[in-house]
């Protein structure tokens, strides 16, 4: 086997030493205010999706495989009040968090990136009573790594060859944000973040089955594997992204290392993460916008019994993925289909996950609506995740909606409101309430936690308070 020059010359290159001396160097007064409250809201959204994520239908399928691999020990499974090994915790909280599909979104890269890096951290910080300060900070550098690297990958060719990101990048982010919490130095950050690409996978051959959401699942877990590796002493390539032979920028997408470590430190890339209001797919999240979004210069929606057509037109790459989806057999499909969500949000006023069980898919009603009043169509001239809706009435009156930018990115930011109502959304049912206010509460005042470990606990149904045989922990 050939050496590569790198290992050969006694130096690492450039590319992961400079991201693992960030992530090291990296202390929770050096991170701005602006991306601390944006980790922060990201934090809670994940978690308030796991909360969510026990309405998906395939949910019991995943929890029971994760609690095979390991149904005993002290690590918590959101929502649930019997507690797990490390690795089944992983594996079902990043599963639980994009099961209704209502996760965050990198959207220049397509990839969900909270599922693989926050359940990883939460497992870590949970084990070693890692205070709340700590668990930002390592959460915030696992992310700002991932969608550095996201960045300076060439997503067309990356996505021309099949590849889904959350399974190739997301373990990255997640070894980062473990390692960190398992005190790795940064050589030791370096081998957990080649560890991680070793494990990279996933494709779009999965595409439209739930099996695109393991890959999040998978992506944790690979993170945490990589970083206790690590944390052991195992050793690993040095240099994972630039190597000639089987770097990830020549094996998945070509890449750009200016572009992953310019401004690092200074600009903060984890900011361009977006948030998913209501549960779909990323491109219906436009839709979604133009039927329901609030606070916005948007013409008003006429009533759909006064409805003769409603023509969606959307990017010919968007038509091609979600065209056969008209029928949606079952509730992922459901939140894929442009035609069930217009046809939902027109007949209902609102759209979420209760909206998208067996039952409304096969619903008459629904169906006839469909096929006789949507109309799917491919415009070239509709921007990348936008969408442009035309609502012609009875009386042949039109409403035209067009959104380029979906409620919830970088470009039309969701309030911290919006976020919270929606974390209380899915919160309540699993939590109650008022427990659910108090985990708010909570997850917002993270920079003030003394240990992670009673505040994650607050998630399980039938925890009131700390941990009553420890002292101190998170403020009730």
């Amino acid at each position: 086997m050939n050496a590569d020059p790198a290992d050969a010359a006694g130096a690492p290159p450039a590319l992961a030493t400079e991201l693992a001396g960030f992530a090291h160097g990296l202390r929770r007064t050096s991170i701005a205010g602006s991306a601390v409250d944006h980790a922060t809201m990201l934090i809670l959204d994940a978690i308030g999706c796991a909360l969510g994520g026990w309405a998906a239908e395939e949910t019991p399928q995943v929890l029971r495989t994760a609690r095979h691999l390991g149904d005993t020990g002290p690590s918590t499974v959101i929502g649930d009040d019997v507690p797990s090994s490390m690795l089944a915790s992983v594996l079902a909280n990043a599963y639980l968090s994009t099961a209704i599909t209502a996760c965050d979104v990198y959207t220049p890269a397509h990839c969900h990136l909270t599922p693989e890096v926050v359940p990883a951290a939460l497992a870590v910080a949970e084990q070693e009573h890692s205070p709340g300060p700590a668990f930002l900070t390592a959460v915030t550098a696992g992310l700002e790594v991932a969608s550095r690297l996201l960045r300076a990958i060439d997503y067309a060719v990356f996505r021309r060859r099949g590849w889904h990101a959350p399974g190739v990048i997301g373990p990255v982010g997640a070894a980062v944000a473990a390692g960190l919490l398992l005190g790795l130095d940064e050589a030791g950050l370096r081998t957990a973040m080649s560890l991680a690409v070793s494990q990279a996978a996933g494709t779009f051959a999965a595409w439209p089955t739930t099996a695109v959401k393991f890959h999040q699942a998978r992506g944790a877990a690979a993170g945490l594997l990589a970083a206790r590796l690590a944390a052991e002493g195992f050793t690993a390539a040095a240099e994972p992204f630039l190597a000639p032979d089987g770097g990830l920028f020549r094996s998945y997408s070509p890449g750009d290392a200016a572009l992953a470590v310019g401004d690092l430190g200074r600009r903060w890339e984890l900011e361009q993460i977006s948030v998913r209001l209501w549960p779909g797919a990323t491109p219906v999240q436009a839709l979604l916008t133009a039927l329901l979004g609030s606070g916005r210069t948007l013409p008003p929606v006429p009533p759909a019994a006064e409805l003769a057509a409603v023509h969606i037109r959307v990017p010919p790459a968007t038509y091609e993925a979600h065209r056969h989806l008209a029928h949606p057999a079952g509730c992922f499909e459901a939140l894929l289909s442009f035609h069930y969500v217009a046809a939902v949000c027109l007949l209902e006023g609102r759209f979420d996950i209760d909206l998208a069980d067996q039952g409304h898919c096969g619903d008459p009603g629904t169906l006839r609506f469909i096929d006789q009043h949507i109309v799917f169509e491919p415009d070239a001239g509709v921007p990348r995740g936008g969408v442009r809706v035309t609502l012609t009435t009875r009386d042949d009156a039109t409403v035209d909606i067009g959104v380029e930018h979906a409620l919830g990115t970088p470009q039309s930011p969701a309030s911290r409101t919006q976020v919270e109502d929606k974390f209380l959304r899915y919160a309540a049912p699993r939590l109650g309430a008022g427990r659910s206010k108090d985990l708010l509460a909570e997850v917002a005042g993270l920079d003030q936690a003394g240990d992670c470990a009673d505040l994650i606990r607050r998630t399980r149904p039938g925890v009131e308070g700390p941990d009553p045989s420890r002292p101190g922990g998170c403020p009730a």
